[in-house]
């Protein structure tokens, strides 16, 4: 709860200097836009996560006119500017809530998030969350940054830090960010399908370092929990990152992008009241494959009234 509202606290904060300098969050909603552009065409009610200040909001509005968008946000100072930005729009309603806890279930043909995936402190939640808010057949579409992001940023102060015989360096959040391999078997671990994911690094040149370190800043996208860098691990942070990565009188900053798109399964049973084997809960993709498809559900129901007398062991119902 702590690190969450560090998070809330650093973007809350820079409200005011995010677009100014979000050129890489809104390439990402750019292509995140083009990648689900099937799902959103048809798409009649719209879950956005992590609106922000409503950057891929108004793009929705633009795209899909039809669609009906909830743009839900932890923050309530971001949430209000995205409303001051898109003024009176009775197609968008905005929700200050928490998207690991967040519970629309089964309302929503598209649930995109684009730039914010990265910060969940319990993503299996907030994927339970989404999977739970879309109709079946609907579509989970996200960007996040990947582990990657920053790695001279890390390199440079790990090793300043060793030179001033420092016993650690301080976090870059960054380096806890999931990779693709994670989001795909946590995305599978939730029950979606069709997953498709692609990773791209993106390399953005800055004038010195501290013009870097300003950027980050004014986006919010720095530690929740700060330890301050002392004058002296500045300096040396400084000059390493100059020394290792400059050139032609600029400095590189990697970004690692993540884009995901996953399919909640069009047909589904949910089983009320069972006790699952430890074996199904560790390989629920298989279990669903093998038992729970569709070309089984009629099989699967004739069994439970076969065994009604056992007390209802079973509730099989039709996820509509």
């Amino acid at each position: 709860m702590e690190i969450k509202q560090g998070i809330r606290r650093n973007f809350a904060r820079r409200a005011a200097s995010y677009d100014r300098h979000a050129a890489v969050q809104r390439f990402m909603a750019q292509e995140l836009l083009r990648r689900a552009d099937e799902a959103a065409a048809g798409a009649g009610r719209i879950l956005e996560i992590g609106c922000g200040t409503g950057y891929l909001t108004e793009q929705l509005r633009r795209t899909n006119p039809q669609a009906l968008v909830v743009a839900l946000d932890l923050d309530p100072v971001l949430v209000q500017r995205a409303r001051e930005r898109l003024g009176l729009d009775p197609k968008v309603a905005w929700v200050v809530a928490d998207a690991e806890a967040w519970g629309g279930r089964g309302a929503f043909d598209l649930v995109i998030a684009n730039a914010t995936f990265q910060w969940l402190t319990q993503p299996e939640a907030a994927l339970a969350a989404c999977y739970q808010s879309l109709k079946p057949g609907g579509t989970l579409a996200f960007s996040s940054l990947g582990p990657r992001t920053f790695q001279e940023l890390g390199v440079s102060l790990a090793t300043a830090a060793g030179s001033l015989g420092m016993a650690a360096a301080p976090a870059i959040p960054a380096q806890s960010f999931l990779d693709p391999e994670a989001w795909t078997r946590l995305l599978n671990q939730a029950g979606f399908g069709q997953i498709d994911l692609l990773r791209k690094q993106l390399t953005v040149s800055f004038p010195s370092v501290v013009q870097f370190l300003k950027d980050l800043q004014a986006t919010g996208a720095t530690n929740p929990r700060p330890r301050p860098f002392s004058p002296r691990l500045l300096r040396a942070f400084t000059a390493i990152y100059k020394s290792m990565y400059g050139s032609n009188g600029s400095i590189p900053a990697t970004y690692e992008i993540i884009w995901a798109a996953a399919q909640k399964p069009q047909h589904e049973v949910a089983l009320a009241g069972c006790r699952l084997p430890e074996y199904v809960k560790g390989h629920p993709q298989e279990f669903k494959q093998k038992f729970i498809s569709l070309k089984k559900t009629l099989t699967l129901i004739n069994f439970c009234c076969n065994f009604a007398d056992l007390g209802g062991l079973f509730n099989v119902q039709p996820l509509n």
